[in-house]
């Protein structure tokens, strides 16, 4: 699709936003708790849940991460709601950021048309509205909840990844700005678990952040494979779109075989802590190969969550083996 016919097409968009959009006044409270529900939904699998699972983890793991030990499972059940309320307050705005642009509505038209913006639910100018207030709400629960520093972290992020168009301007910067929202939620996540079980991470814990900032950044690509048609409209350079869809799997595939055996080993796992992640690696592999519409691209990029998760467990693995 060429520029004019983007132009023409986000054009046709917002005319039919301001043609859907129901009036303010038949607006109920639960019409707008949906919206806000309905810009995040599509990252609770991969934002939520997985780094709520993350700050969990982390106070279980005791010494491997842990200052101080393990704290009573009590505790850990009480941070729980502190945790997922984190983790939703600060992905709020920065889902806000990605889709209220013109091409991103576009965009949302082919692979999310169910977004509050391409449904007609909330217009543009309002959404940037919703964002700023959402924001100064991330802001000051972080204040009180923990996490502070990566709250404003993430907004930089956010900034670079959708203000400045940092994730359309190299497949390089993509992949790097991904993995840092990833681990700098995981990061807060584990701030707050922290701050409301009175226990500190270790200072080398961040070697551990370190390698898997670098399993998401060589593997994230995975999930651009579903998104190509709305990727190509959009105009952004991602693996599938520049080197083909073969290369985008390949790229994929080698780096989960090397993590899947890499990780275990990082923590000194005996075999039974390899099992896991090379078993669901090889799924991953096997997948990306053998089943390749969108919908089931969309189910692998599910099961690269999973194994994700099972590396964020190889710490805790450590400390009970």
């Amino acid at each position: 699709m060429t520029t004019h016919e983007l132009d023409q097409h986000a054009t046709s968009v917002n005319v039919f936003q301001v043609q859907r959009h129901p009036p303010r006044t038949t607006r109920t409270i639960w019409y707008h708790t949906y919206s806000l529900w309905l810009f995040t939904f599509s990252d609770l699998k991969t934002i939520v849940v997985p780094k709520t699972l993350f700050g969990i983890i982390t106070l279980l793991s005791g010494r491997s991460l842990m200052q101080d030990p393990r704290p009573t499972h009590a505790a850990i059940l009480g941070c729980i709601p502190f945790i997922i309320l984190w983790n939703w307050l600060n992905l709020l705005p920065l889902d806000m950021s990605n889709q209220q642009d013109v091409k991103s509505t576009v965009e949302d038209k082919v692979n999310k048309p169910w977004r509050p913006i391409p449904a007609g639910r909330l217009t543009a100018e309002e959404t940037r509205t919703l964002m700023f207030a959402s924001y100064a709400v991330a802001i000051l629960a972080s204040l009180y909840l923990g996490g502070f520093s990566e709250c404003l972290a993430l907004i930089v992020e956010g900034w670079i990844y959708n203000g400045l168009e940092g994730a359309n301007r190299s497949l390089l910067a993509r992949n790097i700005l991904n993995a840092a929202g990833y681990m700098t939620f995981a990061s807060g996540a584990s701030q707050v678990a922290c701050a409301h079980s009175g226990t500190r991470m270790r200072g080398n814990s961040s070697t551990w952040f370190f390698v898997l900032s670098g399993v998401i950044s060589t593997t994230i690509q995975l999930q651009d494979l579903y998104d190509q048609e709305g990727d190509a409209i959009r105009g952004r350079r991602t693996v599938p779109l520049l080197a083909g869809d073969k290369v985008a799997r390949l790229t994929v595939g080698i780096p989960v075989a090397i993590w899947s055996w890499v990780c275990p080993a990082f923590w000194g796992l005996k075999f039974p802590g390899f099992i896991l992640p090379i078993a669901l690696g090889a799924v991953i592999i096997f997948r990306l190969y053998s089943y390749r519409s969108v919908d089931e691209d969309k189910t692998s990029f599910l099961v690269w969550n999973a194994w994700v998760i099972i590396l964020y467990l190889l710490p805790f693995l450590r400390n009970i083996m």
